[in-house]
């Protein structure tokens, strides 16, 4: 039963990450989250058999069924990352012998759901603009003051356990964990790191607290270095060929820290990471 319930829950995912994808391709452009999908060369409106997840992409073969041009990636992309992200917050569970089916659990998925879902936006919208929206910013910050009054840590495990008195020391991770970041702001003027990344860790503070905050900023600092290590290697070793297509680097512009603030407080909330046992 629990495979069912995880399959069920990575196929939300495919659902909800192609709407996502339309939300963060239309933040603050003006252009109404609730209108009809179409074609971006065209302009052709899509009908329902377009806008399977994952695969009407791969049935049209990444092109537009109208005009043939090619469909952006960037769609499966969203898909995929959400999928994986709904799965794995199903199956968080498994990880410490709770059943994904008890009541709380299942109310708690649910509500990480939602979080996610806005944290997939941000991640979305900060790789392609390299900004945060301050309106997504807070609607995170909201929904992590929400948790700390109606969800709590049960052994290891993010479950509903209805109105309580919170854990302060969640409300006060929302001020400790940004701050050094706010002062780093502060004293390079902006030059070292944006204000955007400290707003979001607000929201990440509310919803996990001191210890496993702290532990979601080092993983996200360890997968960025990663990634960045990555690149410079990829950058070394193919640099005669980058060169010969007229490319300096594959790493075009800076990379983007909030998509490794988002993924870092995935792992941190589903494996329970104490990187500083407090």
């Amino acid at each position: 039963m629990n495979v069912v319930v995880i399959i069920i829950g990575t196929l939300l995912g495919l659902l909800v990450g192609s709407f996502l994808n339309v939300v963060a391709l239309r933040f603050n452009t003006g252009k109404s989250i609730g209108g009809r999908s179409e074609c971006f060369s065209c302009s052709h409106v899509l009908s329902w058999r377009d806008l399977f997840p994952v695969f009407s992409f791969l049935v049209q073969r990444g092109r537009c069924r109208y005009c043939s041009s090619h469909i952006s990636p960037d769609n499966i992309y969203a898909e995929i990352i959400t999928a994986l992200f709904f799965g794995l917050i199903t199956a968080r569970g498994l990880f410490f012998g709770v059943s994904l089916l008890a009541l709380p659990y299942l109310i708690a998925t649910l509500f990480l759901f939602i979080v996610f879902s806005v944290l997939i936006v941000i991640f979305l919208y900060d790789l392609k603009h390299k900004i945060i929206p301050d309106t997504l910013s807070v609607t995170f910050g909201v929904l992590g003051i929400f948790s700390i009054f109606f969800f709590e840590w049960a052994d290891r495990v993010f479950v509903y356990v209805g109105l309580h008195i919170p854990d302060w020391s969640h409300v006060l991770a929302g001020i400790v964990i940004p701050l050094p970041f706010v002062l780093l702001w502060m004293i390079s003027k902006g030059r070292w790191i944006g204000l955007g990344d400290p707003k979001l860790m607000v929201g990440m503070g509310f919803l996990l607290g001191i210890p496993l905050g702290i532990s979601a900023v080092f993983v996200s600092f360890w997968i960025g270095a990663f990634v960045a290590l990555v690149a410079i290697f990829i950058n070394v070793v193919y640099k005669k060929r980058l060169l010969r297509q007229g490319k300096k680097s594959i790493m075009k512009s800076e990379l983007p820290f909030a998509p490794f603030l988002i993924v870092g407080t995935l792992i941190t909330a589903i494996l329970y990471i104490h990187v500083f046992p407090i």
